[in-house]
């Protein structure tokens, strides 16, 4: 049986001769077999970033290598108690970091995406998902080189199918998500759920004791917050202005989510106090109520090219 453990991810390296090889494989197996069909499917390159996190969860727990012709479509591998895991993998150049900081000085917790497709299509009877996050170097192109120090996988944890969706937020094409101190859109439907909502590894080997009661417990588990605590801070705000909550609704998130200073707008603060001037030279806010913004907005001036 799993014994819960608080989500921290496992780091493998993949720099050796041993992750070289895994690498190799990964980049032969899209190119003979890419996945051509289905809707929102990873593009060749996601593809090859997930059979690489497959390979190394097979050879850590010393099970076959991948057999195209007979591995399914719905789930990579077949738990010891028929448990059927999904290996899901993102890449980026940069580690995995469980929270990261915008200019506000403020954490965001760390996330993890899945295509809204796959969770709600019942055809594809996977039991739980298994996140992993790749390290890659600039050029992301599998196998890489052997003098690359760059490729390393982060193992962050496993979530049952049907939390994900029972509690992940569903965002249609085009809602906006924050990243680092920038903003992007999503190009496809997608379900956010967050790293601290899995259920950690203390080794790759916990895997092989899911057990179905497992499955079951975590499936009408109950976890925390899938959004950043600074956007429950600023939807509670937006929230008292719409006159949906209340200013003690605010205090309540604050306090849950230990956050007290000043939360970073999504607009730019120049475009807030360009209103708050706008109002001002109307007569409808007054010399004090608008210094009183500065308490928690800053203007940023042109300082230069």
């Amino acid at each position: 049986m799993y014994q819960y453990q608080k989500p921290k991810p496992l780091v493998i390296k993949l720099t050796d001769e041993w992750g070289y090889n895994l690498r190799e494989k990964a980049a032969r197996r899209i190119k003979e077999r890419p996945n051509i069909t289905g809707a929102e499917r990873g593009s060749p390159e996601e593809q090859g970033f997930g059979a690489l996190a497959e390979n190394v969860i097979r050879s850590r727990l010393k099970m076959p290598d991948i057999n195209s012709d007979e591995h399914a479509v719905s789930y990579d591998i077949l738990l010891p108690f028929k448990i059927k895991l999904d290996v899901k993998c993102r890449g980026g150049t940069l580690p995995f970091q469980e929270e990261y900081l915008s200019s506000d000085g403020l954490p965001r917790e760390a996330k993890h995406n899945f295509f809204a497709r796959q969770i709600f299509d019942k055809a594809l009877d996977t039991d739980v998902y298994l996140m992993t996050h790749l390290e890659t170097p600039s050029n992301r192109m599998l196998p890489g080189t052997k003098r690359q120090r760059k490729w390393t996988l982060y193992v962050c944890g496993w979530v049952s199918k049907k939390r994900v969706a029972r509690e992940g937020v569903y965002l249609p094409r085009g809602s906006l998500t924050e990243q680092g101190r920038t903003w992007f859109t999503y190009r496809g439907e997608e379900i956010e759920f967050y790293n601290k909502n899995l259920n950690g590894l203390t080794d790759l080997a916990d895997l092989l004791k899911i057990e179905r009661v497992d499955v079951e417990k975590d499936e009408i588990r109950r976890g925390d917050l899938n959004i950043t605590s600074v956007d429950a801070v600023r939807i509670a705000y937006d929230l008292v202005g719409r006159g949906i909550l209340r200013e003690i609704h605010v205090d309540f998130v604050k306090s849950k989510t230990g956050i007290t200073q000043a939360v970073k707008p999504i607009l730019h603060p120049n475009q807030y106090f360009h209103l708050l001037k706008w109002l001002k030279e109307n007569g409808k806010i007054t010399e004090e109520e608008y210094q009183k913004a500065k308490d928690g907005l800053s203007e940023e001036p042109f300082t230069g090219i």
